[in-house]
């Protein structure tokens, strides 16, 4: 059997903006190193296949816009999650529930300690949501 290795600061880099990428490679590794996870090329491949065309919906674009100042998930926040449910209930829902995912922002916020204005969040939300439509998301 034929292995792949995996760094494991690119598959943390990969999963920040992939909802469920680490739990699916994850349930394939056969091996690992403190750097590398290692799964057949077969698995690989077929994984590869799924998520090229992986949709980001509007909470893995809310995700990535964050990410570009610097704010990325935590292993004990409720980020992916959160982003997760938005990517599955689409944009039209994020749009009738965009106080609950400012609420969201600004309950992350205070727990990192950091300065939260709503307006800012809500502009990041809205384009999270018209980032996804353009390219291609469901609703």
């Amino acid at each position: 059997m034929s292995l792949v290795g995996i760094a494991k600061d690119a598959l943390a880099k990969r999963a920040a903006i992939r909802g469920d990428y680490l739990e699916a490679v994850m349930g394939h590794v056969v091996r690992q190193s403190d750097t590398h996870v290692f799964l057949p090329r077969d698995e690989y491949e077929a994984l590869c296949e799924r998520f090229r065309s992986y949709p980001r919906g509007p909470g893995t674009e809310l995700k990535a816009l964050l990410k570009t100042i610097g704010i990325v998930a935590k292993p004990n926040c409720s980020c992916n999650k959160r982003a997760k449910i938005m990517d599955e209930k689409g944009c039209d829902w994020c749009e009738e529930h965009i106080d609950e995912i400012d609420g969201w922002l600004a309950e992350e916020a205070k727990k990192r300690k950091l300065p939260y204005l709503s307006l800012a969040g809500k502009t990041l939300i809205r384009l999270a949501i018209r980032r996804a439509r353009k390219k291609g998301t469901k609703t």
